[in-house]
């Protein structure tokens, strides 16, 4: 008999909807027990957001009955990994707030992205890492470890972290017991083979995120409406004894509510519960 995945869900796809009150309310209508929060305007902004509403949100979750796995700053602008130092510092000031945010809040993990290289003539990984991203991705690191909040390492495509090699490489640099892997699908589909690459950091592996696309376009589309075989994710994830959450991370803002159902309807026959 296989075993069971945990699933839940972000609110992301929500954000240009309804409120993070009503968007919850029809989550937890929904059936889910877990809750990913991005924590993007204009649901909140965390530097504005007071000690009473972060309070006032924790009910909330727990009124509702969910549990809240992560915080997901989302990084459009965050960039650890950019040649400009000021960039760099207020990046990493930041993902700093966002872990206390995180520490506040209730939430064991914050997904973290460390930053992008430049597009058209990006300098090697090596120098990126070593010259301009290490010193602050370790500051946070020592940060969310004073919290006992886990670093959430993503991957992500055509950006500084887009693997499993360099997902292990940092971590190997690191080397905290707060600092795991979070893995996303539809981001790994773009780069490398999702089943092979879930081998690699299965031993480091705390947090996973799932949406599809077509392998051509990048996007976060509800399940069943690109080419990622659902199927052979949740056997590899059964293989390897992942315990963890898997977090639905849609972004369909025409219809939020079908996108999450929809995706529910493949998922849930394939050994996700909610």
């Amino acid at each position: 008999m296989t075993s069971t995945l945990k699933l839940g869900t972000a609110h992301y796809t929500y954000l240009w909807d309804r409120s993070l009150d009503d968007a919850l309310t029809e989550i937890k209508a929904l059936g889910f027990n877990y809750i990913e929060l991005m924590t993007a305007v204009p649901h909140f902004w965390p530097p504005d957001f007071t000690q009473n509403q972060r309070r006032d949100l924790r009910k909330l979750m727990d009124r509702l009955g969910l549990e809240l796995t992560a915080i997901n700053p989302t990084f459009l602008d965050l960039n650890m990994a950019s040649t400009n130092p000021g960039i760099r510092k207020e990046s990493v000031r930041q993902i700093i707030d966002q872990i206390t945010l995180a520490r506040d809040l209730g939430a064991k993990i914050i997904v973290v992205i460390p930053g992008k290289r430049h597009p058209l003539l990006a300098p090697p990984f090596e120098i990126v890492w070593e010259n301009y991203a290490k010193e602050g991705v370790l500051r946070c690191v020592e940060h969310a470890e004073k919290n006992n909040v886990i670093f959430g390492l993503e991957n992500g495509p055509g950006l500084f972290v887009e693997d499993a090699d360099k997902m292990l490489f940092v971590l190997d640099e690191v080397g905290s017991s707060s600092m795991k892997i979070v893995f996303d699908v539809a981001n790994a589909s773009m780069i490398e083979p999702i089943d092979s690459a879930l081998e690699k950091v299965k031993e480091h592996l705390v947090h996973v995120h799932l949406s599809d696309t077509d392998y051509n376009t990048w996007t976060h589309s509800p399940v069943g409406t690109g080419k990622i075989d659902f199927a052979l994710i949740a056997k590899k994830l059964q293989a390897i004894g992942y315990s963890g959450i898997s977090i639905l991370e849609t972004t369909h803002s025409e219809n939020p509510k079908w996108g999450i159902t929809s995706s529910l309807d493949k998922l849930l026959p394939l050994g996700w519960e909610m």
